[in-house]
Parts: structure tokens; C-alpha cells; sequence
């Protein structure tokens, strides 16, 4: 797949409020469609409450921007003396991927941020929408690439474990990372052509393929990374809440040296019914952030409702599980007419 990326930007809104004085300089980049866009603020609001001495800049890689949006980024870059780049470009290159329900095409949208950005920087943080920061990123403006692809964060045994056989590479068993949080080398993945290598993959491989773009980057990444400690990955969903026998489990995983929270899962801290302490780290953000007067959001899709119900149900707001369950059969059924 040949694509120039710089002919795929629709709009690029830079908006600079910072006066570029701090010595430390860090880009972190997000790549987003419409539905975490609302997360990708509140995680750019918790990178900067927490790294007060670093200069930011934020790129924000998505298909769909608005108004609405755009005049939050605003506010937020004079709140902290930040950057926000916001590139807007033409996806349809990307629907064309294979993708899943559970995973749709915009998880490819890093490969775009990576692409892009090899242009005019060395090296980006990339973060998902979904990962909170609670302390300090300074860690990243002191790795020293020598010719390594990127410094990343191990996955959870249990996905570890089992990738390392499933894709056939047994060196992946020890070192498979999860690619919600990756700081990578731009400079080699622009003269390594590792876009072009990553789609080549992407082909061959496809029905070997679990977690599509994840996997991609392993099967790319294999020996050429520098592994950093859980502290900077630690994932933890919002519906393990559904299974545990209280709500401090969650403090088992997320400690005081957790520095990178990583909310997977189908339930995210900013839905209405993630009303659980773990979800605190995101509040205290969103607090803080320039869509605090905003309402978290609610349940628009039969799959969101079905949880929310669950969620409910835990919770015992058991006329409110009732009506969300109703609202996922409405929608479930409309769904099935749409097609």
C-alpha cells in the first residue's frame, strides 16, 4: 500500500499557547476517531497536570474533528501553556484494513501518526485515549535510541504468554508489548520504511493476526526494542469491577510508582456508570481539564448499554439496569434492521 500521507491531511489546526521555555521537550501523540476524543482531552489534561516542567507537544491524529472540540483544545493549551496539533486527514485507505467489531480500523491511526510525524520529529510518545497519567514522563526525554525501533511496556502474562505461540515467534513469549503506550523512533522508522514492512505483514499474515495493528508491531519490533518497567503500562479495566469482591482491588495493580494508567475494555472512566474508585485517576483529570463542565458520556451503542446494565446491576441501581437493558434490546434490534 503506497500512500502519501501528506496529501491525506483534510485540515491541520496548530494551536500554540506555550511560550517554549522549559529545557525537557516531549511530543506525545494520540490517534483517534470521533468516540475518544473526549478521552484523548482528558489524557492530554493528565499528561500536563503531572509534567508541569516539561514542553509539551500534543499531536492529535483523527478522521473527524468539530468546532466543539477545537475551542476545548484551545482552552487547554492556555490553561498550561501547551501545543496541540490537531491533524484531520482522509481515512478511507484505512477502512480497507482488516478490522473487527471489537477492533475497528482507527487502531491503525498510530501507524498514520508515526508515518506523518517521521517527517519532522525523531521520536513520539503514543498513547492511547485511554491511558490517564499520574506522574512523571521525564523518564521518556532520557532514552537514548541506538538503533533500536522503540522503547515500550510488556503486555499481561496471560496475552504475553500465549503470542509468542500464536504468532510463531517464540522470542515474542518473553517480550510481546502492548502498543497503548509506545515511545518510538521516528528517525528509523522512516529510513527502516517500516510502514511499507508493516503492511506487507499486515497481508501475509492477516488470519494469524488477534490484535491486529498490535501484533503487526510485535512481528516489526522483534529484537530492536528497549523494554521499560509496568510502571509506565498498567493495564486495568474498568469491567474487572464486574468480577471483583470489592472496589479496592483495583490497588493491587495501580500503586504509588504507577506513572501510565491504561483503562482497557469496553467500559471507559469517562462513561456515566464507571463509578468506581479506579475510575478517581480520570476524574482528577477531568476536574482539571477544559471539558469539565462537559457530562461524561453515556451509553449510545446496544453494546455500551448491555454493560452499563451490568454495570448497574453490580452497583444495585436495579430500576436503572432494568431500563439500560431495555435500551440494549431497542438498539439491538434496531441494528438488525439497519442491515
Amino acid at each position: 500500500m503506497n500512500i502519501d500521507f501528506q496529501k491525506l491531511i483534510i485540515q491541520k489546526h496548530v494551536i500554540d499557547s506555550s511560550a517554549h521555555e522549559k529545557s525537557k521537550k516531549l511530543s506525545v501523540a494520540y490517534g483517534v476517531d470521533r468516540n475518544f476524543l473526549f478521552g484523548s482531552g482528558i489524557s492530554m489534561t493528565s499528561v500536563l497536570v503531572n509534567n508541569p516542567d516539561i514542553d509539551i507537544h500534543f499531536y492529535i491524529a483523527t478522521d473527524y474533528v468539530d468546532d466543539d472540540y477545537l475551542e476545548s483544545v484551545k482552552r487547554l493549551t492556555q490553561m498550561y501553556s501547551t501545543t496541540v496539533t490537531v491533524l484531520v486527514f482522509d481515512n478511507a485507505a484505512f477502512r480497507e484494513l482488516p478490522s473487527t467489531k471489537a477492533w475497528t480500523y482507527a487502531m491503525y491511526y498510530r501507524y498514520f501518526a508515526f508515518e506523518y510525524l517521521s517527517t519532522e520529529l525523531s521520536s513520539v510518545l503514543y498513547l492511547d485515549a485511554d491511558v490517564i497519567c499520574k506522574g512523571s514522563l521525564r523518564e521518556f526525554t532520557e532514552v537514548n535510541f541506538c538503533g533500536e525501533y522503540a522503547a515500550v511496556i510488556n503486555d499481561i502474562d496471560e496475552v504475553r504468554i500465549k503470542s509468542g505461540n500464536r504468532l510463531g515467534i517464540p522470542e515474542l513469549s518473553n517480550g510481546y508489548f502492548n502498543s497503548g503506550v509506545v515511545f518510538a523512533n521516528l528517525e528509523v522508522w522512516r529510513e527502516q520504511q517500516l510502514l511499507t514492512k508493516a503492511f506487507s505483514i499486515l497481508d501475509k499474515r492477516q488470519k494469524e493476526l488477534l490484535y491486529f495493528d498490535q501484533d503487526v508491531l510485535n512481528i516489526l519490533f522483534v529484537g530492536n526494542v528497549i523494554f521499560l518497567r509496568r510502571d509506565f503500562n498498567c493495564i486495568y479495566g474498568v469491567d474487572q469491577e464486574l468480577k471483583n469482591k470489592n472496589d479496592k482491588v483495583y490497588q493491587d495493580y495501580i500503586t504509588d510508582d504507577t506513572i501510565l494508567i491504561h483503562y482497557v475494555g469496553v467500559t471507559k472512566p469517562w462513561h456515566s456508570w464507571a463509578k468506581y474508585p479506579v475510575a478517581k485517576f480520570f476524574i482528577d483529570a477531568y476536574e482539571k481539564s477544559a471539558w469539565a463542565e462537559k457530562s461524561l458520556l453515556n451509553a449510545n451503542t446496544a453494546k455500551l448499554y448491555k454493560r452499563k446494565s451490568r454495570h448497574e446491576r453490580v452497583q444495585r441501581k436495579y430500576i436503572r439496569s432494568v431500563l439500560s437493558h431495555v435500551m440494549y434490546i431497542k438498539n439491538k434490534l434496531h441494528s438488525s434492521k439497519a442491515y
